[in-house]
């Protein structure tokens, strides 16, 4: 709950944030734990993540930089 919390108050400068790419791997890592509560706060900060960027092309791009995702 506290990194949904945490994306919602940086809001668009999310992007900017320098450890956007530790917070982005942590969530994600989140979604394939044991517990379902901890899974549906993960499916919450990705979408307030979502929310708070401009276009799906930046989301794209952040997962890109995280190393979430390989194109």
């Amino acid at each position: 709950m506290c990194y949904g919390n945490l994306i919602g108050k940086l809001g668009n400068r999310f992007k900017t944030f320098k450890d956007s790419d530790r917070l982005i791997k942590t969530v994600v890592g989140m979604l394939s734990e044991g517990a379902q509560e901890v899974r549906n706060q993960a499916k919450l900060a990705i979408l307030t993540m979502k929310n708070c960027l401009d276009n799906a092309r930046e989301l794209d791009g952040l997962l890109l930089r995280a190393g979430i995702t390989d194109k």
